[in-house]
């Protein structure tokens, strides 16, 4: 990216990670190329995130510039053994106290460990499990992503509420060790019908009716996370996005918005679909093809896709990461209070955008 010319026509951008490509100036705008092109209104718009404006920091087509097309849609879906749940009637959970509810019942009746939720730390584990979490209660990690507004607000009371949930279901409801379960031990207690709920990336549904992995074939359900009465559900967002490089031939970028321009119609979207890609099109997801029992995951996405947001849209996401894992970790773990992670995170993180030159602040501390 920073040589004379780019060796790649298009380029796959992380969707948590992307600001790096979007500040850095490395991508050209799509409508540089071809000023009539835009989105397709059938693609999910995946909170704003093809969109950067550059002199805000705000992501969004109010006033930002079209910079990427999604072509991977991962968020975050609760996995849920249906089987159980319909052996005892239970509904879908709406909010987490339905949630935890289903959970203690199941975990009675059935001696199965009832949820487990990622808790190591990683690059960003812990922080992109929790967020739907304290989204769902009604707060936030920063005042105003979308906006550009990082005045930090994890230590508010909805945080509190929110982390002591996570904290309660991981200690309750789950194995001994939450606090060093990682994405894959997730899928493996689920998939050997060990665990009748996780919360995993949609990505994940493709090993949950692999004969050469599951133990499980067919009992699995998708569904959004709950969120508190009130409050609606916030998927994290873990997508990719498809951008294209400034130092490019002329030729070479009309080349790729070409293909960019084919892979977002609805009938790619769905012929995609069939051929087991994951779309990223309002069309595929309302198509017969959802419909079908193995296809049973898109229904879910259907309903997540227009609700998903992002953690942050800044370059310095992989620091925020570092201090959030930190901090939930040690809760979870129970090295710390949930007050006293939820503190520590708020002043290390208003220290690192205040030393990167943002207008920040935080809440006071939580007693």
């Amino acid at each position: 990216m920073r040589s004379d010319e780019s060796e790649y026509d298009l380029l796959t951008i992380n969707g948590i990670f992307y600001p790096e490509m979007y500040v850095g100036g490395f991508l050209e705008p799509l409508k540089n190329i071809d000023p009539g092109f835009e989105l397709n209104d059938q693609v999910y718009e995946f909170g704003g995130t093809p969109w950067f404006d550059s002199a805000s920091g705000a992501i969004g087509k109010e006033t930002g510039e079209l910079l990427t097309v999604p072509i991977n849609p991962n968020i975050t879906l609760m996995f849920y053994r249906k089987d159980l749940y319909d052996k005892h009637g239970l509904d879908v959970p709406q909010t987490f106290a339905d949630w935890e509810a289903n959970a203690a019942m199941l975990q009675e009746k059935e001696g199965v460990l009832d949820v487990a939720q990622r808790a190591g730390r990683g690059t960003v584990s812990i922080t992109w499990d929790f967020f739907p979490f304290i989204e769902g209660y009604g707060g936030s990690y920063f005042r105003d992503v979308a906006g550009g507004d990082y005045f930090v607000t994890i230590n508010s009371e909805e945080g509190r509420t929110a982390l002591e949930t996570y904290v309660r279901m991981a200690n309750e409801l789950g194995p001994e060790n939450t606090a060093n379960l990682a994405q894959g031990d997730l899928i493996q207690l689920l998939v050997t019908g060990k665990v009748a709920h996780t919360v995993l990336p949609a990505a994940a549904w493709a090993q949950m009716d692999d004969p050469n992995k599951s133990a499980v074939i067919g009992k699995v359900g998708y569904a959004i996370l709950p969120a508190a009465e009130g409050f609606t559900s916030t998927p994290s967002l873990g997508h990719w996005l498809g951008g294209i490089p400034k130092n490019l031939p002329d030729d070479h970028k009309a080349a790729a918005l070409a293909f960019l321009s084919w892979f977002q119609k609805p009938e790619t979207q769905i012929a995609y679909a069939e051929l087991g890609g994951a779309p990223v099109s309002a069309a595929a997801y309302e198509s017969d093809f959802a419909e079908k029992p193995e296809n049973r995951y898109m229904r879910a996405m259907r309903e997540g896709l227009p609700l998903a947001g992002a953690m942050w849209a800044i370059l310095e996401g992989a620091e925020l990461a570092a201090v959030m894992e930190l901090g939930l970790n040690a809760a979870v773990a129970g090295e710390m209070s949930v007050t006293e992670a939820l503190n520590s995170m708020a002043a290390d993180l208003e220290e690192i955008l205040a030393g990167a030159g943002y207008e920040t602040g935080r809440l006071p501390d939580l007693e």
